[in-house]
């Protein structure tokens, strides 16, 4: 970035206010050498993947303590003095050179509130990941655990386990979708799917007419192995393969949920290329889950309708789990349906800058890298992502149109290796449905109750045309099971509306009431 671009940034940044973030730092001054140090290896190992990282040295961090707003930057700030510039600049590039692999940084100068102070502007190398020096641990004026820093939110800190193999995987430019499979050929791409996926997206004729290898290698589906003939590419193994999870464990979806009237929960699982699967949960969804109710109300002319869970969440989620799967862990896509909730489950988090914690604050992931960018382009072109960055913003629009709860999403901390969902029951469908069971309820008992008194009445009729029928004899002739004759012969003796005349063996009934 342009000298003059990085000055013009900085100088917004400080009149704007902006709080301390994921690549923004205020120091007071280039005293904390420890601090700036590792700040700066973060800023270069940018694991939250932006455009530059600064570190402001003369501008001192405060709170705003009425508006409740942390790390923000002090107005008039503190600067520099003009005779320590030069010093403090050959201090920070002393204490810079603890980086390795050499970073690539600029120092700049700019004047505000009259007072002149230094900005580190670290811009993001392909030579890392980044570390500080033992030697820096080992001097005494700096202290700092040598070890490759990055900067989450406000937090620099050495990764944890799960965020050190994101690291290497990141500077290795990795992605397991762009890797030739182990085993998968071409003679394992379905031909037929191929041409589907073609005319679906609008591809030209002769490309749609190619023989199947050369239309392999117009996709970018294959490369030519020494020893193997033509292999496919992971990728094209998820979209084009008969049965992907052949060759790719647990590229599949399962459907989990609460089996009516137990406490047990039935799975249905969708396999097959990946965009297909993706249409097909969303079918299941709409055919099976969906439901919706009409509401009529008195002062209002028309209807409306209400849902238990929209569509469009639904879509978007489904397709987000889809696309945005680690598909080199062996864990499968969950949606699990409750009675009172859905959660969508992926078994690895967001790829940053998107974090859980922005995903329950924001709307839109402009900036957003992907972890399978092959399959966004080509989600992107079967119309199954109306554009990029944007899934969770429908997907919020359309709870919030339906008057459902807000989004969910999970974990809260930095450590857990998941992506969690929750989308929750639009609580009007969940009344109305209640009080339609419930007065489904009632008729079923008012129901159950007439059928009852039904019964005795027919046992008080047989009582009457033959009192020293036997209870066997009862129970065949109303057809009714043996127990309940029993139950319903001691219940009308308790009532006192008949009674037993003489032995077990040789009485009659008699009956009091008719």
């Amino acid at each position: 970035m342009k000298r003059e671009d990085i000055r013009k940034m900085a100088h917004d940044i400080i009149e704007s206010g902006a709080v301390e973030s994921d690549y923004i730092e205020y120091k007071k001054s280039a005293s904390g050498r420890d601090t700036i140090l590792k700040t700066a290896c973060a800023f270069c190992n940018n694991y939250m993947n932006r455009e530059i990282g600064l570190i402001f040295i003369g501008v001192e961090e405060v709170n705003d303590e009425k508006n409740g707003i942390k790390a923000i930057p002090m107005r008039p700030i503190t600067g520099i003095d003009k005779g320590n510039i030069e010093p403090t600049e050959n201090g920070l590039k002393s204490l810079l050179s603890n980086i390795t692999p050499l970073p690539n940084y600029q120092l700049v100068q700019d004047d505000i509130d009259g007072r002149t102070y230094i900005i580190i502007a670290v811009e993001p190398g392909n030579d890392g990941p980044y570390e500080t020096k033992q030697q820096a641990e080992k001097d005494k004026s700096i202290n700092l655990k040598a070890g490759r820093y990055i900067r989450v939110r406000r937090d620099t800190r050495l990764p944890n386990k799960r965020e050190e193999f994101e690291l290497l995987k990141k500077f290795a430019d990795f992605h397991f979708s762009s890797e030739l499979n182990e085993t998968a050929t071409i003679d394992d791409l379905n031909y037929e799917y191929m041409k589907e996926y073609l005319i679906a997206t609008n591809a030209k004729p002769d490309i749609r007419s190619m023989p199947k290898l050369d239309m392999a290698k117009a996709m970018g589906l294959i490369s030519q192995s020494d020893y193997s003939g033509y292999r496919a590419k992971n990728f094209a193994v998820l979209m084009f393969a008969d049965k992907p999870q052949d060759f790719i464990p647990y590229a599949r979806v399962e459907v989990i949920r609460e089996a009516v009237g137990t406490d047990k929960m039935v799975s249905q699982v969708f396999d097959g290329p990946i965009w297909i699967q993706a249409k097909r949960v969303i079918d299941y969804f709409s055919e099976t889950i969906m439901s919706a109710y009409t509401v009529r109300e008195p002062d209002r002319v028309g209807h409306r309708m209400v849902y238990n869970y929209p569509l469009a969440m639904f879509s978007e989620l489904a397709t987000n789990c889809i696309l945005h799967k680690e598909y080199s862990r062996k864990e499968y896509i969950g949606i699990y349906i409750y009675k009172d909730h859905i959660s969508f489950i992926n078994h690895n988090r967001p790829v940053p800058p998107v974090t859980i914690e922005a995903m329950n604050s924001d709307t839109e992931f402009r900036d957003r890298v992907y972890l399978n960018p092959e399959l966004k382009e080509m989600f992107f072109s079967l119309d199954l992502i109306e554009s990029y960055g944007s899934g969770i913003r429908r997907a919020k629009n359309a709870m919030k149109e339906n008057g459902s709860p807000e989004l969910v999403f999970e974990p809260s901390n930095d450590t857990d290796d998941y992506t969690m969902v929750t989308a929750y029951i639009n609580e009007e469908f969940a009344r109305i449905q209640a009080e339609e069971t419930e007065n489904s309820n009632r008729q079923e008992n008012r129901q159950e109750n007439r059928q009852e008194i039904d019964i005795e009445k027919e046992i008080i009729s047989c009582l009457l045309n033959d009192p020293k029928i036997t209870r066997d004899k009862l129970a065949k002739k109303l057809g009714v099971p043996m127990q309940k004759i029993k139950y319903r012969l001691e219940k009308l003796q308790r009532e006192g509306k008949i009674y037993r005349k003489g032995s077990t063996k040789s009485g009659e009934w008699v009956v009091t009431e008719k």
